[in-house]
């Protein structure tokens, strides 16, 4: 096994040498940003990536790494007998099929690996994997954006729904209009009047599709539309023809999935194939402060390749909202694993 070191402007070009010396099949251990001298003005300094990878082919010295092969590696005894670690990857609750190619290729740079380090180096390879897994997406800032939020009962979409209002309003002064088809539910219209008048936006109502289509061309001039529906159950196949109706009034509406955290793996799966009729631009996870096992969370993004544009931790609007990175959903699957 080989173990080199890395040193780039940035993680792109860190990663490019890090394939073109090691291979495809090289391994992120770890990343991290460190300082040199810039002697050319004598004071400064300059910010480099520093990459440690990992391969199983033999170490041989090349142009632009640093072999590490000059102290003690400490990095030996089998993975592949360590199934104490396997467990704990289990423990997390990531589909099989994730965990079984991980543990793939964890055998296969294990074979020669030892000491105590095998867990760092294991999570840190872990990390690198979720990320490498995961696709976010943030938003997009030209023209008129008409955003829907659909999901099932519960989810939280009115909510989300005003925090992203909040948001848009308070800190990007964004121009945005409230809108509403959700006459299903008890006090629904009512919850969503409040927060529009408290941010001072305003509040349209769709009873039907064609109403639907002349509230959206009234306030196509709005940065923003923020359309909330009515939550529907996968197997409500009335409801949801209903939705698909009300939803192809406009070409540039744009489907977003509110799925809960706290939902088990195979009801995560059914309600997206539920949900499968619309296209998706991209998946709100609500309610990750109320429970520890993110495994379902990542599973599902992993399944369907759909991108992650925002995380809720909260009720409080707009503060309990975030927008979703790579690196944050990777912490939470790691979050309940312990180490020691």
């Amino acid at each position: 096994m080989q173990i080199r070191r890395f040193e780039a402007s940035d993680v792109r070009e860190a990663l490019r040498q890090v394939k073109e010396v090691m291979g495809p099949e090289a391994i992120i251990l770890s990343t991290k940003t460190i300082q040199h001298p810039f002697s050319r003005f004598g004071f400064s300094k300059r910010s480099v990536i520093e990459v440690v990878a990992a391969n199983d082919g033999p170490n041989k010295p090349s142009a632009g790494s640093s072999p590490m092969h000059d102290t003690p590696d400490p990095l030996r005894p089998s993975v592949r007998n360590d199934r104490d670690i396997i467990q704990r990857i289990l423990s997390t609750g990531l589909t099989p099929e994730f965990v079984h190619g991980l543990v793939r290729e964890i055998e296969t740079m294990g074979k020669d690996l030892t000491g105590p380090n095998i867990c760092e180096t294991v999570r840190n390879y872990l990390h690198w994997k979720l990320m490498e897994s995961v696709d976010v997406t943030g938003p997009a800032s030209e023209g008129t954006k008409i955003w829907v939020f659909v999901g099932p009962t519960g989810v939280g979409k009115t909510t989300t729904l005003a925090k992203l209002a909040a948001h848009f309003r308070i800190r990007a002064n964004k121009k945005i209009t409230l809108i509403t088809f959700d006459t299903y539910r008890l006090g629904a219209v009512d919850q969503l009047r409040t927060y529009a008048r408290i941010l001072e936006l305003p509040l349209e109502i769709a009873y039907h599709r064609e109403g639907l289509k002349q509230i959206i061309e009234r306030n196509i001039h709005q940065d923003l539309l923020l359309i909330d529906t009515m939550g529907s159950s996968p197997n409500d196949t009335r409801r949801l023809e209903v939705l698909r109706d009300f939803l192809t009034v406009h070409p540039k509406i744009e489907n977003h999935l509110v799925l809960s955290a706290t939902t088990k793996d195979k009801d995560l799966a059914r309600i997206v194939e539920g949900y499968g009729f619309l296209p998706i631009k991209s998946y709100i996870f609500t309610k990750i402060d109320e429970t520890e096992e993110y495994g379902p969370l990542f599973n599902q993004i992993w399944r369907d390749r759909k991108p992650l544009s925002y995380l809720t931790n909260g009720q409080k609007v707009p503060e309990d909202i975030e927008l979703a990175t790579k690196m944050r959903v990777a912490n939470l699957v790691l979050s309940n694993i312990s180490w020691n």
